[in-house]
């Protein structure tokens, strides 16, 4: 090959290169969709109202009268308090029940900023005050539920049980849950959010996720709960909690936080996830003053939405149960 063909190549391959950096800058920048939420999001006797924090506004769905049971979603592409959805209208008729999207989901505000975990927990702390008058039981999942135990440690006095669905705070045992290669892409914003537009908030990526890992049983994942995934991850502004969960900003000791508990913890756990075993749930109980455990049939991470007739039994046998602090 000539010196002048050697040139025109690599005049050639640089503008191939900068047409693909190009190409996803545009996909990177472009507006995000302004699709309507589903109303499936929650029952429509349920009211919607607003209530704003530090960090922004909190939405929340709210039926019922007496003591007031807080469901608490946890956090994914797409992750919303409709997870809690088919669970929670069994207990309007003898508690009063709320459901908040939290900051950066679902229909609550979505900022662009550095956030952790203890700001979250301080968002929940800010909205329990604000709408309950006594000491509400927290009900949350996977890293939704180990926000629910930084807040009982941090403030004793505002919660006054926890029933916790496979909580995390993604360090457990030593299991570091966020990988490097993710940590660096969420450091680079523009490729952080091509790769979530056009990879990760698809509705083909919220199919295949909700189907390997969301649901034990693939079979179950209806065309609603796609749906209402996919909406939520793709609203504008929703790459910023999942930037900051990728960046291991959400991370925290999960561990010496529920030791330090000294309300009832009542933990449910599946038999049929394998990156959360059943011993890590018999080594948490054993670090919990007063606790339980009580285990769930072949259901993923996502119960509540995979088998709710089950999670509906199991917290109407734990709420009925005389757990007291010890």
């Amino acid at each position: 090959m000539s010196r002048g063909e050697k040139k025109l190549l690599g005049v050639g391959l640089g503008a191939g290169f900068l047409g693909a950096i190009m190409f996803a800058l545009k996909y990177a920048v472009r507006p995000a969709t302004k699709s309507r939420v589903p109303d499936t999001i929650s029952p429509a006797v349920f009211k919607t109202k607003v209530l704003h924090t530090s960090l922004g506004q909190i939405v929340y769905h709210e039926c019922g009268i007496g003591q007031t049971l807080i469901f608490v979603h946890g956090i994914s592409p797409g992750a919303s308090s409709y997870e809690w959805s088919k669970v929670y209208p069994a207990f309007t008729s003898t508690h009063r029940v709320v459901a908040p999207d939290l900051i950066g989901f679902g229909e609550s505000a979505r900022p662009q900023a550095h956030i952790a975990a203890e700001d979250f927990a301080r968002a929940l702390a800010e909205f329990i005050r604000a709408t309950c008058d006594q000491p509400p039981v927290l009900i949350g999942s996977g890293l939704g539920g180990g926000l629910c135990v930084l807040v009982a440690s941090q403030h004793p006095e505002l919660v006054s049980r926890l029933i916790l669905l496979m909580p995390t705070g993604l360090t457990e045992f030593g299991q570091k849950q966020i990988s490097l290669g993710t940590k660096l892409s969420a450091a680079l914003p523009l490729l952080n959010r091509f790769l979530y537009r056009n990879y990760q908030s698809t509705k083909s990526a919220m199919r295949e996720w909700l189907t390997q890992f969301g649901f034990a049983n693939p079979a179950k994942v209806t065309e609603e709960v796609v749906d209402v995934y996919a909406t939520c991850a793709q609203q504008y502004g929703a790459e910023h909690a999942i930037a900051n969960l990728h960046a291991g900003r959400l991370c925290f000791d999960f561990e010496s936080r529920i030791k330090t508990l000294a309300q009832p913890v009542t933990l449910l756990w599946s038999d049929a996830v394998p990156a959360s075993p059943l011993d890590w749930a018999q080594r948490l109980r054993e670090m919990v003053r007063n606790s339980n455990l009580h285990i769930l049939q072949n259901v993923g991470p996502l119960a509540a939405l995979e088998s709710p007739e089950q999670v509906t039994a199991a917290l109407s046998e734990q709420l009925q149960s005389q757990l007291r602090v010890l």
